[in-house]
């Protein structure tokens, strides 16, 4: 029996407190791997792993007690309380919606999965994760984002997040950091010594890499060598070290992981395969790939062919530099990046980690000696930057040379850590031992015991005179 006067507790509006989320990483099924370590929400969101989808779940449980049940809603992204706000005017379009019911529903925990480009970017029209189709692509931006909540019968408004994308168990106070920017400028102005089995290159540096280099090497027919260099390329899930780049034909060479983006291969996440992104699985008049409107006009800057289908201008989609067809395709053996068409990579210049020649090489190196090559045969070389989180930029110049048999003094001095000094002169000194005297000592060893008696006869002859 309630006590005379006594009043029932009043719920309150939920609190970030009241919640529990934990961020996951997904395989290459797009199933839930390992919870994020604070590695993984540092630096695991690179640009590869944007392109192929490699999806992040987030599982968010309500334990709190006697709160308001009204409707929560549930997004993914950055600056979605100001997005929200302006309706997607200005620089934020409105972030996913992932899921909207009360916290009551949330008790037993739910499971929420995304692609990474939401957390820089909001959705062009459908705000339902299932249909929203980004408004970006996964390059150009670097910064943080996660899960926001609000309690609203509708859409949310600024003021009415009790959320904000920085709240986790994971890291608390930090959201998942996402760089989709790769180092500014390659390595570039190449010299190329040749030396015994062996190849130094140098360059130079406009722009630190942030993180370091490898080097890539071929044979003069383009396949990759072996010159006892151990590398391990990363697994999907592999924790970042900031000592690999990544592709995304290294990293997904079989396409997006888990379940195809969308339903249908042409990116827009509609699920018809029209490529428009309005679900009714029809082209829309007067859009790129599709059907010239009333007097062979279309919208923006593209033309009407002469077969009635709107194209950028000077441009037939599918074809190499133009857009590509409404289906997210090109014209074999081209490849769709960026919805423009390009020829693919061949050789080394696919960057496949099978031509990983050289250990990792810290961000202030520039050069690099690559050994266990074979003299008088021709090779090709290049050079990657990266970031941390494995953002590439390559080497654009021909970089080739062919290791010769050299068996003089200057190359076995440097070998031997350029022990004859910085130059070389045939005068003798009144120092015979040190360094030089046990390095020529060795020389000697090594086949250059001619050479050694001359400099001996030499040094006796000069104390005769004196």
């Amino acid at each position: 029996m309630a006590l005379s006067g006594s009043r029932p507790a009043l719920a309150a509006p939920p609190t970030a407190e009241d919640f529990q989320i934990f961020y996951y990483i997904t395989d290459e099924n797009g199933d839930r791997d390992r919870r994020m370590s604070a590695l993984d929400m540092t630096g695991f969101v690179n640009q590869a792993r944007c392109e192929c989808r490699q999806n992040i779940i987030s599982r968010i449980t309500f334990q709190g007690s006697n709160v308001d049940q009204d409707q929560l809603n549930t997004y993914v992204g950055q600056n979605c309380a100001t997005a929200q706000k302006n309706g997607g005017i200005g620089q934020f379009a409105p972030c996913a919606l992932l899921a909207s019911g009360t916290p009551q529903a949330l008790q037993t925990g739910f499971e929420y999965g995304f692609s990474p480009l939401f957390l820089a970017y909001g959705v062009q029209d459908d705000q339902g994760i299932a249909n929203a189709v980004p408004d970006g692509t996964c390059s150009g931006l670097e910064g943080q984002g996660g899960v926001w909540m609000c309690s609203s019968a509708s859409s949310c408004q600024m003021g009415e997040f009790f959320m904000e994308g920085s709240t986790n168990n994971n890291v608390p106070g930090s959201g998942i950091s996402y760089d989709y920017q790769p180092p500014l400028n390659p390595p570039s102005d190449f010299q190329v010594s040749a030396g015994d089995s062996s190849v130094l290159i140098s360059w130079k540096v406009t722009a630190v890499p942030q993180s370091g280099y490898r080097v890539l090497c071929a044979d003069e027919n383009g396949a990759p060598i072996d010159n006892g260099i151990s590398f391990t390329p990363p697994t999907p899930t592999s924790l970042i070290n900031g000592t690999i780049y990544y592709t995304k034909d290294n990293l997904c060479p079989n396409g997006e992981f888990g379940p195809d983006y969308g339903g249908d291969g042409d990116g827009d996440g509609d699920g018809d395969g029209d490529g428009d992104g309005d679900g009714d699985g029809e082209c829309v008049e007067g859009t790129d790939g599709c059907t010239c409107l009333p007097d062979d006009e279309c919208e923006g800057s593209l033309s009407c062919n002469p077969d009635g289908i709107c194209e950028s201008i000077g441009c037939t989609p599918g074809e190499v530099g133009c857009v590509c067809t409404a289906e997210g395709l090109c014209d074999a053996p081209n490849e769709c990046t960026n919805n423009y068409c390009v020829a693919p990579a061949t050789g080394i210049n696919t960057l496949d980690w099978s031509y990983v020649c050289s250990d990792h090489l810290p961000l202030n190196t520039n050069e690099a000696r690559i050994t266990g090559l074979e003299n008088g045969k021709n090779y090709q070389f290049v050079v990657v930057a990266y970031d941390y989180a494995g953002n590439y930029v390559a080497s654009t110049e021909s970089i080739t040379a062919s290791p010769v048999d050299t068996s003089g003094l200057w190359e076995q001095c440097e070998l031997q850590g350029n022990i004859c000094g910085e130059g070389w002169s045939c005068s003798v000194t009144d120092q015979p031992r040190g360094r030089l005297a046990g390095g020529l000592g060795l020389l000697g060893l090594l086949g250059f015991a001619g050479l050694g008696a001359g400099l001996t006869r030499r040094r006796r002859h000069q104390r005769r005179r004196a």
